[in-house]
This record gives structure tokens, C-alpha cells and sequence, in this order.
């Protein structure tokens, strides 16, 4: 690509994410809990809170390895979707999140037309075809469209320039080249939506196999340099990514969505066409659809396999990929989906009409370079020529990016500020004192809590929550410890949350009885609100809230502490199911017995239980998300039990010297204390993320090393 190439396709890049500034956007979006066409309610359930917390915490100069805000805490930067690694995300640490996420947008908008422009001209596009490419690609809806999911848009974003990376690595491979791949797939990869990345990686082998294997079958010879250079962009490119993916990797066994553990009627959990007659029906019907970034690309398409120009065989196999990606999309009437599921990583991938953006991409590519083919057949007429490429763009914008733009929900450009616990309970009608640092339990309430200093809430969304802390809240709603588990439809609603079956995702049910409420007990949970005011609650807690108020706030006097100290432990039951039900059982009394997962020497329960420990002698010093101080007191040895989840990663020492953490109740933390004074310190050290910083490390070695051998041939 030339340089005057290049800059006429950073040109193109500026004017559309201007172009989607001024008319995609929309000053602010008010009612947060509104559903509109087009709209993600992820982003206020999820992002939104996340990159408030992932901004103010590096803004500390602190990467949030640990979020203990949500249900009995969690590893942060595990869950991918947050992209606390991806170099852009920064922007949250400096603006306020809302601002951040327009900045962000835009920047992507530009990013997928140059990519995707760029895909484009390696293929056979020019200027305006490159330019058709890149706006046909980035205002599809597979990305204008996604803007509301940003680890989605991101992720899309960068798909061509991998695709690119692979392509150049294949014509002409060489160190500099393979770390260029690496860097787009590292990219991609921290940008936090590892499916999409998997999708174009399956593309990125389909298209090597097949220029390769031609290439292999003409030559009679084995193409290794190219191989070579794939094989290595591909590993380095890991490596950069590994500080964020080697936790990941570590949680996918202990989340309640491990990956390849949903079921198969799970795969279509959300209510988007899944048929070939829904596809085509939307595509008659607007001119564009979901895969189809507008009927004008298809025509363009066919041009670049139809008129002579180079490299049209590598148009048609990327077009191929594009057709084979439409059928997975159609999983009840191929089988690609269903062999697919069987793959490591695909196994969990349940939407399956997001394999349609490789067709949009191959759509949008090929389309390119049909412009440029076109403009090549009018060669003899050079104004002809110039107007066959702006009346392509022009007719691509009006037949692909207006409509996109007109239909989906407008990006908002601010929201409102977050809203406290204490003041959204006086707008209710029930004011009530919440603890600082209690937890709550309030089961109607969908959305996340964005106000995350000042509360830990038990039923917070979050798509990888540990296991085990889901499967003890499900069995308190449904006396089964789950985390996919089978729920009633509500009466007269109708709700993609609701259905034959649904995976834990934060937002809990009261039950219709509190014989099981001692999990409540177990997770601190100082504070319920209760919609619709169940009998049981009142006879259990105390209610703090008026009678006529719109919900019903109460204070559970049976709570745990956070932390607090225990002379005697019993062994876990080997099956759950036993285990969960002795911690509800009448005869388990926390507060002188604990479960542990291995009990101690001489902590066995033998004769009468003793008296139970003050709480006040066992207290929180220091409380942070990776760090947590103890100051406990105690006549003879025990147990101090803290009510976070247990997990890989978390190291403990007392009086300065380590020491063994046990798992307690089946979900949180203890250890072992003599009797005296002690000193206790829990931190979050995940051997993974050390481990993951020296590869990103000799990964950016590498990469410098291949530029300097690049920039010396």
C-alpha cells in the first residue's frame, strides 16, 4: 500500500468515526433501564460498572486483579470482558467512563475502516476501493451494531488487521511481518472478547490452508517460511496476551460457565433469528441485514470475482469462508455449529449469528476490491473511472451506513451519575441505614451496582461467577446448589432471562420459604429488600423499612461477621448436595463450628462445642481487594474464618510467617490460629499473572527484535 493509499484511507477513517459522532450518537440516555431496538442492556449491567472500577482502581496505580464487590468477590481481570490489559482501556483512568467509551468508540469505527481497507488493498483494492471496504465493514452491524457490547466491538474492530497480518505474512513472510501478527492478534485478544478472536483464527487457518495448499500443489513443495512466520507471529502474540488470558484460563474451571459445560438448548439462549428464512426475509426487507452490511456489497462482491484484476482467488476463498461462517450461523439447519461446540473455546459459545461477521468482513473486502476492479474496466475513461469509485462509496453509505445508523440504538454520549444504595432506597419510600462494606441482598434489582465503594451485593450480574458461590445462592432460591438450572417463565412477562433453561447470572429469586436463609447467614448479608414482601421475612428479620414503601428493606440480625473465629471444625461431605444441606441444617451453628475442607489437627469436634468467640475480638484491620489485614484474639486455637470465596492465587502468612488457607463453608477463606494475639494477612498473588507478565514481557522483546531485523534487511 503506498503512501498516498494509506493517507487517503486515514482520511476515509477520520470522516466516518466523525460521520458517526455527529449522527450515531445521542447526548444521553436517561432511563437505564428502558430496552430499546439496538440496545445492550450489558453495558449498564456490566461494562459500564467494570470500567468504573478497572478506571478508578489504575488511576490508583493499581491493576484490579480482585473485585470483592460482587457476591463473595472474584478475580477481576479474569474475566476478560473487562479488557483491563488492552492498552486503550486506559482512557478509563483518565475520563470519566461515558466519555472514555465514546472515545473508544470512535477510535474503533476508524480502526475497522483502516483494517479493513487495508484487508481490501492487499487483496486488489485502490483508494476508493479500500475507502468502500472500510466504510461497508465499519458501519455493518456487526460493528456500528455492537458499539453497546464494547469488548464485542473492539474484538470486531480488530478482525481484518489480523486477517491482514495473516494475508502479508503469507505473500511475503519475514520477522517484521510476524510481529506485526503478533501484535494484532495480542490486540485482539486483550480487547476481551476471546470468541470473536477464535472465529477469525479459524478463518485465519481456512485461508492459510487453502492459498498454502494450492501454492503446495503447484510448487510441489512445502511453503515452511510462511508457515514459519504464522507459527511464530501467532505464538508471540499469545505471549502478549498472556498476562490477561493465563487468569482466564484458571477461572474457566472454577465459573459457573466453564467453557464447553452449558448445554446444547443453551447455545440459542437469546432471541435473535437463527434461520436461513429469517436472514433473507430481513435482507428483502431493508436492503441489509445481519451478515450483509447492504445489498450493494453483494453486487460489488460479485464484480471482484467476475471482472479480471489480481489476486481474485484469494477474494474467493476469503468469500468462501464468509458462506461457510453464514451456514454455522444456521445451527438447527447445519451441522457446523454443533461440530464446532465440540471444539475447546467453541464449546461455550452460545450466539451463534456472530459468525456472520466474517461474512460481513468478506462482503465488505470483497466489495473493495469489485470498486477497484470496476474502475480498472473504465481505465480508458478516467473520469468515468473516479466517478465509479464515489458513486460506490456514496451508494454504500446510503444503501449500507444510513440505514444501520437510522435503526440501531444511538451510542449515548453521557449518563447519569451513579445513584447510591441509601438514595435509591429513599426514592422508594424506604430509607433505611445500609452498612459501609455490608452486604445486601436485593433480588429484584438487575442492574449492577455502579456505586461499588460503598456496598457488596450477593446478587450483582456477572458472567463468570466462581462456582461454588453461585451454586450456594441457587440452593438458597431453589433448594438445588446449580449453576444452570431450570427456571419458571413469569406470568404475563416475557424475558430472555426466563425460559426452560438459564445460567447463573447474579440475579436471584426469593424464595418461597427461608428454611434454607442461612446461606444469607454464611455470605454476611447484612441487609435484604424484599419485593414482594414474603411472610417468612418478617418472622425472620427485623424491618426497617415504613409499611407503605415501595420495597421492603430489613436487617438480618443472624449475619455472620466478615470476619470472625471458630474453636472447632467439621469435614466436608464429599457430595454438595450433603454439604450444603448441613450448613442449613438446625444443628450447624456457625458461630462455633466451621467446614472445612481438611480439618485441622486437634480442632475435631470432640465433646461438648465451646462457648463462641466475642466478635469483638477478631476484627478487620486493613481491607482492600488484594490485600486484607486481621487482628485476632483467642484463649485457645481456632479458626478465623473470612466470608470472601476461596481461591487459587490468594496466599496467607500469620505473625510474617505463611501459612496453609483452608477452604470454609464450602465457599470462603480460613486459617489456622493458636491461641494469643495474632496477626493475620491474606493477598492476592495469582502465580498465573506473574507468569503471564514475564511472556508479555520476552514477547515484546521479540517483537523489538524482529523490527530491528527488519529495519537492517
Amino acid at each position: 500500500m503506498s503512501r498516498r493509499d494509506l493517507a487517503a484511507l486515514v482520511t476515509a477513517a477520520a470522516v466516518i468515526s466523525t460521520g458517526w459522532l455527529i449522527l450515531g450518537t445521542q447526548a444521553s440516555l436517561p432511563d437505564l433501564r428502558g430496552v430499546a431496538r439496538g440496545w445492550s442492556g450489558d453495558f449498564v449491567d456490566y461494562y459500564l460498572p467494570n470500567a468504573e472500577y478497572a478506571g478508578a482502581r489504575l488511576a490508583e496505580g493499581q491493576i484490579p486483579l480482585w473485585n470483592p464487590h460482587h457476591s463473595a468477590g472474584g478475580p477481576f481481570l479474569a474475566t476478560l470482558q473487562a479488557g483491563v490489559l488492552y492498552p486503550p482501556n486506559l482512557l478509563h483512568a483518565w475520563l470519566p467512563a461515558q466519555t472514555a467509551f465514546l472515545a473508544l468508540a470512535c477510535l474503533h469505527v476508524g480502526l475497522s475502516v483502516l483494517l479493513a481497507g487495508g484487508l481490501a488493498g492487499a487483496l486488489g483494492a485502490g483508494r476508493w476501493g479500500g475507502a468502500v471496504a472500510g466504510l461497508a465493514y465499519a458501519t455493518s452491524l456487526q460493528v456500528v451494531g455492537t458499539i453497546w457490547s464494547p469488548a464485542t466491538h473492539y474484538a470486531a474492530a480488530w478482525a481484518p488487521g489480523v486477517l491482514w497480518a495473516v494475508d502479508r505474512s503469507l505473500e511475503h513472510p519475514s520477522p517484521a511481518r510476524a510481529a506485526v501478527l503478533a501484535i494484532a492478534v495480542g490486540l485482539s485478544l486483550l480487547s476481551g472478547w476471546p470468541y470473536t478472536f477464535a472465529m477469525v483464527i479459524l478463518a485465519s487457518l481456512l485461508y492459510t490452508a487453502a492459498i498454502l495448499g494450492e501454492q503446495a500443489v503447484r510448487t510441489r513443495q512445502l511453503p515452511w517460511r510462511p508457515i514459519l512466520a504464522l507459527a511464530l507471529g501467532g505464538a508471540v502474540g499469545l505471549m502478549l496476551a498472556a498476562p490477561q488470558m493465563l487468569p482466564s484460563l484458571e477461572l474457566v474451571d472454577r465459573s459457573c460457565r466453564a467453557l464447553g459445560a452449558l448445554v446444547e438448548s443453551q447455545a440459542i439462549f437469546v432471541g435473535k433469528p437463527h434461520s436461513p428464512q429469517s436472514f433473507f426475509n430481513d435482507l428483502f426487507a431493508r436492503g441489509y441485514t445481519d451478515g450483509v452490511p447492504g445489498a450493494l456489497s453483494l453486487v460489488l462482491a460479485l464484480l471482484a470475482l467476475v471482472l479480471p484484476g489480481r489476486r481474485r482467488g484469494h477474494v474467493g476463498v476469503l468469500l468462501g469462508i464468509g458462506l461457510l461462517a453464514l451456514a454455522t450461523s444456521w445451527p438447527a439447519h447445519t451441522p457446523l455449529y454443533g461440530w464446532l461446540r465440540e471444539l475447546p473455546v467453541f464449546g461455550d459459545f452460545r450466539f451463534p449469528y456472530k459468525y456472520r461477521l466474517l461474512l460481513t468482513l468478506a462482503l465488505a473486502v470483497a466489495a473493495g476490491v469489485g470498486t477497484t476492479h470496476l474502475q480498472d474496466a473504465l481505465v480508458r475513461w478516467p473520469r468515468a473511472a473516479l466517478a465509479a469509485g464515489a458513486a460506490a462509496f456514496g451508494l454504500t453509505f446510503a444503501t449500507g451506513a444510513w440505514p444501520v445508523w437510522s435503526t440501531v440504538q444511538p451510542f449515548a454520549r453521557s449518563f447519569p451519575e451513579p445513584v447510591s444504595l441509601a438514595e435509591e432506597l429513599t426514592r422508594a419510600g424506604a430509607a433505611a441505614a445500609i452498612e459501609p462494606g455490608g452486604r445486601i441482598y436485593w433480588p429484584s434489582r438487575g442492574d449492577r451496582q455502579r456505586a461499588w465503594r460503598e456496598s457488596y451485593a450477593v446478587h450483582d450480574l456477572e458472567p463468570l461467577t466462581l462456582a461454588r458461590s453461585a451454586q450456594l445462592i441457587t440452593y438458597f432460591e431453589t433448594g438445588r446448589p446449580l449453576t444452570v438450572f431450570t427456571r419458571e417463565p413469569t406470568p404475563g412477562r416475557k424475558s430472555t432471562r426466563d425460559g426452560p433453561v438459564a445460567p447463573f447470572s447474579g440475579r436471584m429469586l426469593l424464595p418461597r420459604s427461608g428454611d434454607r436463609a442461612g446461606i444469607l447467614d454464611l455470605f454476611s448479608v447484612r441487609t435484604i429488600v424484599g419485593e414482594p414482601d414474603y411472610g417468612w421475612l418478617g418472622q425472620r428479620y427485623r424491618r426497617v423499612s415504613p409499611p407503605d414503601a415501595g420495597v421492603a428493606v430489613y436487617e438480618n440480625p443472624h449475619a455472620m461477621p466478615h470476619v470472625y473465629r471458630v474453636a472447632r471444625a467439621v469435614a466436608e461431605p464429599d457430595e454438595l448436595s450433603s454439604a450444603v444441606r448441613l450448613l442449613t441444617d438446625e444443628s450447624f451453628d456457625p458461630w462455633r463450628i466451621v467446614m472445612v475442607d481438611d480439618v485441622p489437627p486437634g480442632l475435631q469436634i470432640r465433646g461438648p462445642l465451646p462457648a463462641p468467640a466475642d466478635p469483638d475480638d477478631t476484627r478487620i484491620r486493613v481491607y482492600e481487594p488484594e490485600r486484607v489485614v486481621i487482628r485476632s484474639e483467642g484463649d485457645e486455637p481456632g479458626l478465623v474464618v473470612l466470608t470472601d470465596a476461596h481461591y487459587p492465587g490468594w496466599e496467607a502468612s500469620l505473625d510474617g510467617e505463611p501459612v496453609r488457607m483452608l477452604r470454609a463453608n464450602l465457599d470462603f477463606r480460613a486459617v489456622v490460629v493458636p491461641a494469643g494475639v495474632h496477626e493475620i494477612e491474606m493477598r492476592y498473588r495469582p502465580g498465573s499473572f506473574r507468569t503471564g507478565i514475564w511472556l508479555a514481557g520476552l514477547g515484546v522483546l521479540a517483537c523489538g527484535g524482529a523490527g530491528i531485523l527488519g529495519r537492517s534487511d
